[in-house]
């Protein structure tokens, strides 16, 4: 989701540092928190929160991202790609770190969520990636066999968690070589 379908960097940003806030702990910088964004809450209190459960710092994040809601941004070509696999008859699932409240907040915010056939979160496949939990529970709710996915992912984390499941990765703005793609519509073409 982040990153590909939607770009909430900017958000997650403050949200995280409000999160460390109000556990007691330091603000990061810019350049810490892009070395963990993406990594999922489990590993955000392995990280820097291991006094708190998972389930406190996805509260804490849900809480202090409605502030932010607003500095998120559609990736243009989200709409239009999505659709064109829908046409094509392909099955759509989302893989997200992101636990089911919020992701279904920003989804149904950019009218995302009615294009998807599937939405599976770290929260209810019990890992974020790079474990490949969510990935497959991603292909088990399509009802298609793990040869037969794709996972598109713009970060180490996705290229682990595709690896480990294991099916194919495509890298959105990120690798190397001919499967990085620099536009989500290429993989319709």
């Amino acid at each position: 989701m982040d990153g590909v379908l939607v770009f909430s960097r900017s958000a997650w940003f403050p949200v995280y540092n409000d999160t460390l806030e109000q556990f007691g702990h330091l603000r990061i910088s810019w350049e810490e928190f892009l070395k963990i964004f993406g990594n999922g809450s489990a590993a955000d209190r392995a990280m820097y929160m291991p006094e708190r459960s998972v389930a406190e710092i996805d509260e804490a994040y849900g809480r202090f991202f409605e502030r932010h809601l607003s500095e998120i941004t559609v990736n243009p070509a989200a709409d239009p790609t999505l659709r064109e696999l829908k046409r094509a008859g392909a099955r759509t699932a989302l893989a997200t770190n992101t636990n089911r409240k919020l992701a279904e907040a920003i989804l149904g915010r950019f009218e995302i969520d009615v294009l998807l056939d599937e939405l599976a979160c770290a929260d209810e496949a019990g890992a974020g990636k790079p474990d490949p939990a969510v990935v497959r529970l991603a292909a088990s709710r399509l009802g298609l066999p793990l040869e037969r996915c794709v996972l598109v992912g713009d970060s180490i984390y996705d290229e682990e968690a595709a690896r480990a499941a294991p099916v194919e990765f495509i890298g959105f703005r990120y690798g190397e070589g001919s499967r990085r793609i620099e536009e989500l519509s290429e993989i319709c073409g």
